[in-house]
């Protein structure tokens, strides 16, 4: 099983965004690398979110992911996944449908902040293809 290390740096930087978009869901990608079987997630890059309803979804843009690869392609970095937040909520490693629903690439970890007025919780997940041809996220150790 991989794990992720996530530094104090990178959470309050997920978590200060979360807070800026308050009410609505903030998203954008977890850079860094990958080594000894840990994601080492060394920086984030913010992106606005296009869902029609940013309350109770996100959505990145295409053209952010394109160009968020593309920026990271020849270097010692890559996307290793995306962030979002669900705001008035703590998760208890519970991703939503519509997180599964969204899933596009199986390699790409997910990591969730859940947050309320008095409390943040991160999570992390990784997808799984179950045999019908869907995914579901499997909770993966955040140290």
């Amino acid at each position: 099983m991989i794990n992720i290390n996530i530094s104090k740096k990178v959470k309050n930087n997920i978590k200060q965004h979360a807070l800026n978009e308050y009410p609505n869901e903030c998203c954008g990608f977890i850079i860094g690398y990958i080594e000894n079987n840990t994601m080492q997630c060394v920086d984030i890059k913010k992106s606005n979110n296009i869902a029609n309803n940013p309350k109770n979804a996100f959505e990145i843009h295409p053209k952010d992911i394109i160009n968020a690869i593309k920026k990271y392609r020849n270097t010692k970095l890559s996307v290793l996944g995306h962030y979002h937040s669900h705001p008035n909520s703590l998760l208890n490693s519970k991703p939503s449908k519509k997180d599964i629903d969204s899933i596009y690439d199986s390699n790409l970890c997910w990591v969730i902040i859940g947050i309320n007025d008095k409390e943040i919780e991160y999570s992390a997940y990784m997808p799984k293809l179950l045999k019908n041809n869907t995914y579901d996220l499997e909770i993966i150790k955040i140290i």
